[in-house]
């Protein structure tokens, strides 16, 4: 691993992910379980970039610890003009009440998971020219517009169709820009929700649940933009088990619909990394975050699952087959 390439990739996430500017109170977050190193490295960008920058670092939490932050740290984050996450404690945090409240003065939060995972965080973000992949994700929301059916099929099974009418493009592209926005980067996975009750049949998962890789595919029937049955192995017993454990109807609702375009990404044991694989395709269930703009609303869980390599069809133009975006389209050149 080209550990010495760290500096780069901390330069770029001031210039390109959050977009920082010289005064700006600038928040490194990290615990227990962060390379140190990488959060220097933050550190330093952070001041080369003239902003007020501190690093922070607190005991490692797990995502069941629902309680609230302490009172140095709630103070070091409602104090924050933007805040980058070196940690997996930060996808709890950004759910407390100070994250909430900072968000909704304008504090925008820049997050990666980099342990297990250095090399994958390096070259998913430096080593590729990631402007042009926000271009090409910017370019498949403006396809969307122009589009009256998405159909996606597969080797496997997947058929399944629906409409997306006029709603929103989530770039997914990792980046902290605008006021209160969240990124988790790298990215890129730009999704839209589908008019849920247009979302019509077979989603055959080969790729991975929330619950990790799958190791048989798992059949989900979806009708008017629910999931009727789970079917399949131990992995389809164990995804469905998950969505029935909470106990809301609306776990199995379809709520976004995303496609992955970091050429850098590969198919591993790592949701996130899973979602950026050029062509693999996300289907998300159940709380559909309001970015999305869809008619679903919360429920008590969000789960996704991936699909290695679908085609996608726009109407009757291929967007997308065996990985490989169509350049006709304008969506070469990453």
């Amino acid at each position: 691993m080209a550990v010495f390439r760290w500096g780069e990739w901390a330069e770029a996430i001031m210039q390109i992910i959050t977009e920082v500017k010289p005064g700006e109170n600038l928040l490194i977050m990290a615990d227990t379980w962060t390379d140190m190193e990488i959060a220097e490295a933050v550190l330093i960008a952070g001041i080369n970039a003239k902003t007020n920058a501190q690093l922070l670092v607190i005991p490692r939490r797990t995502r069941a610890d629902a309680s609230e932050v302490n009172a140095s740290t709630a103070g070091a984050i409602m104090g924050a003009d933007v805040i980058v996450g070196l940690c997996g404690s930060m996808s709890n945090i950004k759910m407390r009440l100070a994250t909430e409240k900072a968000r909704a003065k304008g504090t925008r939060v820049a997050q990666a998971s980099v342990r297990g995972v250095e090399d994958w965080a390096i070259e998913g973000l430096i080593g590729l020219d990631y402007r042009r992949m926000i271009e090409v994700a910017e370019k498949i929301g403006e396809l969307y517009k122009k589009t009256e059916v998405v159909r996606l099929t597969s080797a496997v099974g997947t058929d399944v169709s629906f409409q997306v009418g006029d709603r929103p493009i989530v770039l997914g592209d990792g980046r902290a820009v605008e006021p209160g926005q969240v990124g988790y980067f790298p990215g890129a996975t730009p999704g839209i929700a589908p008019i849920e009750e247009t979302v019509n049949g077979t989603i055959v998962v080969d790729g991975a649940t929330s619950l990790g890789l799958v190791s048989a595919p798992v059949t989900l029937r979806v009708e008017k933009g629910v999931v009727t049955s789970i079917e399949g192995g131990e992995d389809a017993n164990a995804y469905r088990s998950l969505l029935e454990s909470v106990d809301d109807p609306k776990a199995f609702n379809v709520v976004h619909f995303n496609v992955g375009v970091n050429p850098r990404a590969q198919m591993q044991d790592r949701m996130h990394q899973n979602e950026q694989v050029v062509g693999a395709v996300t289907f998300g269930f159940g709380h559909q975050d309001p970015s999305f703009q869809g008619s679903a609303g919360a429920a008590k869980i969000h789960s996704d699952v991936v699909l290695r390599s679908p085609t996608i069809y726009l109407d009757d133009v291929v967007m997308c087959e065996n990985n490989q975006l169509n350049p006709d389209l304008g969506l070469g050149g990453i």
